[in-house]
């Protein structure tokens, strides 16, 4: 009984506060995405699975402030995170997208790309180039595995 006491009041003072249980998780999710430290898209590995970093972009797709996260979570993003964000962008929000686009830093780091059962080091701005010609995008029309 105390328990449920505490939870209660705990609930109260955090809907007072404009905090949701909810809205905790999932900006987690969008600063996990920011932090990711290879870029894969489909299956990936001998079983093919779908990657942590495309998995936390869905996640993030799936919410209705998608863009707002997205935007957000870039300015503490890897490089790898801003290719995350960057197919993000494009897929929920072309005007943010072009915006930041135009407006990126763009390193000459080589960035880990999976790719199937490959794993190669490209660079940033090559992977940039390629999300800015669309390859990415079929990517995330799929259903997941």
């Amino acid at each position: 009984m105390k328990t449920l006491i505490i939870t209660l009041i705990a609930g109260i003072v955090l809907s007072q506060s404009g905090i949701s249980a909810g809205s905790s998780s999932e900006s987690s999710t969008a600063r996990d995405l920011a932090a990711a430290k290879s870029l894969a898209f489909g299956g990936v590995g001998v079983a093919g699975l779908m990657s942590e970093g495309e998995r936390n972009l869905r996640a993030v797709l799936g919410r209705p402030d998608a863009s707002q996260q997205l935007q957000a979570a870039l300015a503490h993003a890897t490089p790898v995170g801003t290719l995350y964000i960057m197919v993000g962008l494009r897929r929920c929000d072309r005007a943010a997208y072009q915006k930041v686009y135009d407006s990126a830093s763009r390193p000459d780091d080589n960035v880990e790309v999976l790719r199937g059962c490959m794993i190669t080091k490209e660079s940033f701005r090559q992977v940039l180039s390629q999300i800015q010609e669309g390859r990415f995008d079929d990517y995330l029309s799929r259903t997941p595995r």
